[in-house]
């Protein structure tokens, strides 16, 4: 299995069942990439059409944060207001990486904060596989490609949609099975 060193960005070979150390002194354990659980992280609009009941969104909103192994970033904690009751998985992203801060959409505008650390919450954790988000922006900006990029993710790992979207391929995978 390939994987992205969280510290370096070092791309590395990781044999199974097998430990191996980063040049940079991190250690990667096979055991903890290959089988943790897969989560998706949820922007703020997700959390707030689920919480306002939104007419439109919030069904669908509120089913994502039941059914799906959700997480989000401490920036996106802090865009809502006020503060969010659900007990939810927090990823701490310290400090967003210069190649991510330049990014910009396809409409001249700089995603905001809270999306950038989505993203890199994304490269930095092996078990996020995916963004939940009405936000136009992360496709403008093509966020799957960007993440396919700079770790070890395919275009087929990372999947970017709204909370429909994610309520219609998890239908379409428990009918397959």
């Amino acid at each position: 299995m390939k994987t992205t060193c969280p510290g370096c960005k070092r791309r590395l070979r990781l044999p199974k069942s097998r430990n191996v150390h980063c040049v940079c002194g991190r250690e990667l354990v096979y055991m903890r990439l290959a089988h943790k659980e897969k989560r998706f992280l949820v922007d703020a609009n997700v959390l707030l059409y689920a919480r306002n009941r939104d007419a439109v969104h919030g069904r669908d909103c509120e089913r994502v944060l039941l059914v799906a192994k959700i997480a989000v970033t401490r920036q996106v904690l802090d865009e809502v207001r006020p503060p969010y009751e659900q007990r939810l998985e927090v990823y701490a992203v310290k400090e967003i990486a210069p190649a991510l801060r330049e990014l910009w959409t396809d409409d001249s505008k700089q995603p905001s904060l809270a999306d950038l650390s989505l993203i890199q919450a994304a490269l930095e954790n092996p078990e996020i596989c995916g963004i939940i988000t009405y936000d136009r922006d992360f496709k403008a900006i093509a966020t799957k490609g960007f993440i396919r990029s700079q770790s070890s993710k395919s275009a087929d790992d990372f999947w970017v949609g709204t909370a429909r979207d994610y309520l219609e391929k998890t239908k379409k995978r428990s009918t397959e099975k």
